[in-house]
């Protein structure tokens, strides 16, 4: 027992030496002047974004992923692209597949559908076109903060986009709000509290 004791005691005084001779290394100024140095120094990549391919574009959640099949046609374009119209079609396609599979349980469910037309006239396009494309996470500074005018961690960005993308949000009394499926088909917020400060994300579990 009093070996075990002196090589544990032996071991804390050997790893508390290192981690004194670490921090006297890290820490020492380098000017002399007795003062550490606070702010670290980085070596950034000056490539010209011209070197690189792009393999994945997201401004709006889910819309990559669950309207867009020619997925590597998409990430090559661009959101002057998405402007032009160049995917529409192929939304609209999309759109009408989710509603001939889904339209009977949200009517089930009490929730009016919007409306998807192949030439883009429905109330599915007018209310969603001009949030969705182009796909970018756009942000108004003049306007209050939160999906999706910019994206902070407590919104329920798939709440909202599947409510774009699934009811009727159009009319002088529109039958739903974008928050209607909010607690719906998700917990309504995260399981644990965000934290105050930077990087802000609630801990591991």
């Amino acid at each position: 027992m009093k070996t075990l004791i002196v090589k544990s005691l032996s071991i804390v005084a050997i790893s508390a030496f290192m981690l004194s001779a670490c921090s006297s290394d890290d820490d020492s100024d380098s000017d002399g002047n007795g003062d550490v140095p606070s702010v670290a120094t980085f070596n950034f990549d000056t490539t010209d974004v011209s070197a690189y391919t792009r393999v994945d574009r997201m401004g709006m959640p889910a819309i990559a992923t669950a309207l867009i099949s020619s997925k590597d046609d998409y990430n090559d374009a661009n959101p002057t692209d998405d402007s032009a119209g160049t995917f529409v079609p192929e939304i609209i396609t999309s759109l009408t597949t989710l509603h001939g599979a889904l339209d009977e349980q949200l009517m089930g469910l009490g929730l009016t559908p919007c409306t998807v037309v192949g030439d883009g006239t429905g109330t599915c396009a007018e209310f969603a076109v001009p949030l969705i494309l182009p796909d970018t996470l756009k942000l108004n500074t003049l306007e209050a903060s939160g999906f999706p005018n910019g994206r902070q961690l407590t919104d329920p960005v798939i709440d909202v986009t599947l409510a774009v993308a699934l009811l009727e949000l159009t009319g002088d009394s529109a039958p739903h709000a974008p928050g209607a499926l909010v607690g719906v088909l998700n917990p309504s917020e995260n399981d644990k509290s965000f934290d105050g400060a930077f990087p802000f994300l609630a801990t591991p579990h």
